[in-house]
């Protein structure tokens, strides 16, 4: 499979299919990571678009792989925030919405092949704090580096090191109230 960003420069000379491309190597990671704000598999599903969209709209001047990766994550961490102060979440969700909403997230999970031990892992992050869970996503799901971690969320590095610490440290003991006992944490 070719890179996102050689993908991004053929698009920008004006093949068209190499949008395509992008989209079907980030979809599901920004459809993760948007989820773990909005959730819900449909909102999330629209910013994950609309950032794609504004991708191709805006086309910024982008040379390396880790410059798209954190633009995209970082339209999706803004438009999600904005969805959210626009559209207060509703309090009540019926058993039926919310089997429907967690039947979308495990669909999610299985397109993307993850093995048992993934699937608890990002469970329990759901469980961690909006902030925490969000640096664990770019670090890890992501694949950002610190710095580009650290640019998306607004925050100096070493805040950005301080906090993916504390979430890792947080994470540790929720996956060993589940009974993980993983040694790779």
């Amino acid at each position: 499979m070719e890179r996102g960003i050689e993908n991004y420069l053929r698009f920008l000379r004006g093949d068209s299919s190499a949008m395509r491309s992008i989209v079907e190597m980030f979809w599901d990671t920004m459809l993760l990571f948007t989820n773990g704000y909005v959730h819900n598999i449909s909102d999330a599903e629209d910013i994950a678009q609309e950032a794609l969209i504004e991708l191709a709209v805006r086309k910024p001047r982008l040379e390396e792989e880790h410059q798209l990766k954190a633009y995209l994550y970082r339209i999706c961490r803004n438009k999600s925030i904005n969805h959210l102060k626009k559209y207060q979440r509703m309090t009540g969700l019926s058993p039926e919405a919310e089997t429907f909403l967690e039947d979308e997230s495990a669909e999610i999970e299985s397109r993307m092949e993850m093995k048992e031990s993934a699937k608890l892992l990002h469970r329990t992050m759901q469980k961690l704090p909006q902030n925490y869970r969000e640096i664990l996503y770019l670090r890890y799901f992501g694949d950002l580096s610190m710095k580009e971690t650290a640019r998306v969320m607004r925050m100096t590095e070493k805040q950005a090191t301080a906090v993916a610490y504390q979430a890792r440290q947080q994470l540790r003991k929720l996956l060993e109230e589940e009974g993980y006992s993983g040694e790779d944490l």
